[in-house]
């Protein structure tokens, strides 16, 4: 009743939010795609979305179906990989680097979830973080890098993975913590707490602060768990990825705040070599740092 192209619909309309851009993604026309949904909704006999919802709104019964398919579709991505193994030239190891601290919280798991499907394959990460890896993909001394931002476009193939909240943190009682959102302005003297990144590299000052008059301090520090510990002391304010403030947030040990009235949302990308991208392993480690999508 339920079959793989169902699956990959629903999946495909909850990446991109719109009827419209997954009958583009899908390769589909508007009234194809329609009809595919309309012909599920009917034999499953309930609504899977809400219609005229942007981005759109799953049901229930749709969150159910979209749970299904996350659990299914990297399954079926896998074994479709197995099966083409058959690579002219076998891969060993997949060389990493990663252009963002932040994102080892969520990248180990998803390296141990990739290495259950290929044991065989090394994940090389023993450079683990530079904050300009692109150099080292170009010479082709690197595999794959994750990162914001796009460089070398013409040369390299860029795959978005998701979207991430930039949330400023600061302690409980500073006196930001009551604002509803935080201007360029609001930073003018503070204390900014990074991880050893250039300033002109940090998303902060390139998206955000930019051509902003900026008096106060920046001080580096090279480990996550010291950047909470600093700023719940009050000795300064971070700016950090959503998916890494949550839980010490819960803890009441920080409070976040949006970086203006409507937040900055930044990319996150799986950079290769533009004739890698069809490559089952690479596509394979591609869709598994999705289905973790930063979380």
């Amino acid at each position: 009743m339920i079959d793989i192209k169902h699956l990959k619909t629903i999946a495909t309309l909850k990446d991109t939010g719109s009827l419209v851009n997954t009958a583009r993604e899908l390769f589909l026309t508007q009234s194809a795609l329609s009809h595919q949904i309309k012909d599920l909704e009917n034999k499953l006999d309930c609504q899977l979305f809400e219609r005229k919802t942007q981005p759109v709104r799953f049901t229930p019964q749709g969150m159910l179906l979209l749970e299904l398919a996350n659990d299914v579709l990297p399954k079926v991505e896998a074994t479709k990989c197995r099966l083409k193994e058959s690579l002219n030239q076998p891969i060993s190891q997949l060389r990493l680097s990663v252009e963002c601290h932040a994102c080892f919280h969520w990248l180990l798991p998803t390296i141990k979830e990739f290495n259950n499907f290929w044991p065989d394959i090394k994940i090389d990460y023993e450079r683990g973080f530079s904050y300009d890896a692109i150099p080292d993909l170009l010479n082709d001394e690197l595999d794959l890098v994750l990162t914001s931002d796009i460089r070398e476009p013409d040369k390299l193939e860029y795959a978005h993975l998701f979207d991430f909240k930039l949330k400023l943190i600061v302690a409980p009682d500073h006196d930001l913590a009551k604002k509803a959102y935080v201007t360029a302005l609001d930073l003018k003297n503070e204390t900014i707490i990074s991880y050893p990144i250039p300033r002109e590299r940090q998303d902060i000052f390139k998206h955000f602060i930019q051509n902003a008059r900026f008096d106060g301090t920046l001080k580096n520090v090279d480990q996550g768990l010291l950047i909470f510990q600093l700023v719940s002391a009050g000795m300064g304010v971070a700016a950090l990825p959503d998916w890494l403030v949550t839980p010490y947030e819960s803890q009441g040990l920080i409070k976040s705040i949006p970086l203006g009235a409507l937040g900055l949302t930044r990319p996150m990308y799986l950079a290769m070599k533009k004739d890698m991208k069809d490559n089952p392993v690479y596509r394979h480690f591609l869709n598994t740092c999705k289905q973790n999508n930063g979380r």
